[in-house]
């Protein structure tokens, strides 16, 4: 087909019909998904949740501290209509097998509460899911901390807002985000509150982002991304000395091997045909500066492919890791099965960001840990003794060559600390990182997360209704919540993250 019999309706690409056109449905192209479900619940008399609405923005409290954006505990009600495949099979069925696993002790304290509810109404965990069900879960939310970078405009005309992201942030809701992503934080500070994504970047990825102020120019903008009409380049710290004065072109198919935490890998077998084209544009230090132009869009592209090469983003959390094997995922090699990787990424992920926690201090993976570091301590101890004796064999030998090399080793050392010392603050500078508590996937939007995350007894990935999810939790558990300053949704006994201790993520993350 040749290009001209193709053209852009409502933002989409179409074919050109014979006729000299092609026919448009009335009355609702210029409205979204979302938009044309509102008015369709409105024409019903449907009730309308209020995390539909703008009401959405003034369910929580922000505040700053130094360097941080942070947003106070909230309760939010998760909604979803009975899915085909949840009928006939029980409540407690559904959710310990659809969704990530609730001790079933917790699960019927959260029915015997009211926290989940079937059609409005308390029911048993034993209860037979029907069609149509409309299956709703209150959590406590408690959001992750961000940058407390102000987002700037960089460009604003009648159709579109260009702004400046600033890494650690979150394009739209998901995870654990909500209150702290882009979305909810251009309509709470800077009054933008009719937003509509057009592409999206990476949560520790800084750069420009586009919005859209209506539906159909959001579809536009996306038709002219899928359809090449648009180029995107991206600039970012690596480590290593990147090959110099030429391209270099990965081609290398990338397979998503967990959404639920967000990390991919190179397979040839399995794996989505993925392109990007580097070349080098400063290097000092140790470090090189590279530009990136993806031509696929595939989840963490640059930085899986920059891992392959050997040349991991300077601080990247995940690909630029020794849980990738001794080399970091060089040439796709690992060393270990998916299953495993997943398991390590999990377990590091949890030692940590919560290993304050009382919970972590009596868990399993504290017994584990303890044990694998008073390994490492005796190890250690044992090559220092080992240490101790070279350095005596050393002092007391005659070969004048066996002292240089002693030398040139402790020179070596002191050259690495140095090298450390002076380059910490240039390598905190790096862009393009990836996401520290690894449970962002960008694949998940709004209306996914609300089904999804029905699930949530331990406060992951919750949003929503502050209002109504207060009442009822007020009404169940009100005698048992205490908080130091007042506020009834700041502590709740049966949170789990209430529990723990959270380490605020590291500002180098955030630069």
């Amino acid at each position: 087909d040749d290009l001209n019999d193709f053209e852009i309706i409502n933002g989409k690409w179409k074919k050109r019909a014979f006729n000299g056109g092609v026919k448009r449905k009335h009355g609702g192209n210029d409205l979204s998904k979302r938009e044309r479900t509102k008015r369709n619940k409105t024409e019903r008399n449907m009730e309308i949740l209020p995390q539909h609405t703008h009401e959405k923005f003034n369910e929580a409290v922000t505040y700053f501290e130094p360097a941080y954006r942070k947003v106070r505990p909230y309760y939010f009600t998760f909604v979803a209509h009975a899915k085909g495949r949840w009928v006939g099979r029980s409540l407690w069925d559904v959710f310990s097998k659809e969704f990530r696993a609730i001790p079933k002790d917790l699960f019927q304290t959260f029915v015997d509460k009211g926290f989940i509810k079937v059609n409005k109404e308390t029911v048993s965990s034993d209860y037979k899911v029907q069609n149509n069900d409309f299956i709703s879960h209150t959590v406590h939310r408690h959001e992750l901390p961000v940058t407390s970078a102000r987002i700037k405009i960089v460009h604003e005309d009648e159709d579109t807002l260009v702004v400046d992201k600033p890494p650690s942030i979150p394009v739209h809701p998901c995870g654990r985000y909500r209150h702290n992503t882009v979305i909810f934080i251009l309509a709470k500070e800077q009054g933008y509150k009719d937003l509509h994504t057009v592409h999206r970047l990476d949560r520790l990825t800084s750069g420009i982002l586009m919005f859209a102020k209506s539906a159909a120019k959001s579809r536009e903008l996306e038709a002219l991304i899928s359809g090449r009409q648009v180029r995107k380049e991206y600039v970012c710290r690596v480590n290593g000395e990147f090959p110099a004065d030429r391209e270099i072109v990965v081609d290398q198919p990338i397979l998503v091997v967990s959404y639920k935490i967000g990390v991919c890998i190179i397979s040839p077998e399995e794996g989505k045909p993925s392109k990007t084209v580097f070349k080098r544009v400063a290097y000092k230090d140790g470090v090189s500066v590279v530009a990136c132009k993806p031509e696929t869009g595939r989840m963490h592209q640059i930085r899986v492919h920059l891992q392959y090469l050997g040349f991991p983003i300077s601080n990247d959390p995940l690909y630029n890791s020794d849980i990738f094997g001794p080399q970091k995922g060089k040439d796709g090699q690992i060393g270990k099965t998916k299953e495993q990787l997943i398991a390590d990424l999990i377990e590091k992920h949890t030692i940590d960001n919560w290993i304050q926690s009382e919970e972590y201090e009596n868990s399993r993976l504290k017994e584990e840990h303890d044990s694998e570091t008073q390994q490492d301590f005796e190890a250690m101890n044992e090559n220092e003794d080992i240490d101790k004796k070279i350095v005596i064999s050393d002092a007391t030998s005659e070969s004048k060559e066996d002292s240089v090399d002693t030398d040139d080793e402790s020179n070596i050392e002191k050259s690495k600390a140095k090298f450390n010392d002076d380059s910490k603050n240039e390598i905190l500078k790096d862009k393009g990182t990836s996401d520290s508590k690894l449970t962002e996937s960008s694949k998940e939007s709004e209306i996914d997360q609300e089904e999804s995350h029905l699930k949530e007894p331990n406060c992951d990935n919750a949003s929503g209704s502050h209002e109504k999810a207060t009442t009822v939790l007020t009404n169940d558990i009100n005698e048992s919540k205490t908080t130091a300053n007042g506020n009834s949704t700041d502590y709740d006994e049966l949170c789990l993250d209430c529990q723990r201790k959270y380490k605020d993520p590291p500002q180098d993350t955030l630069l």
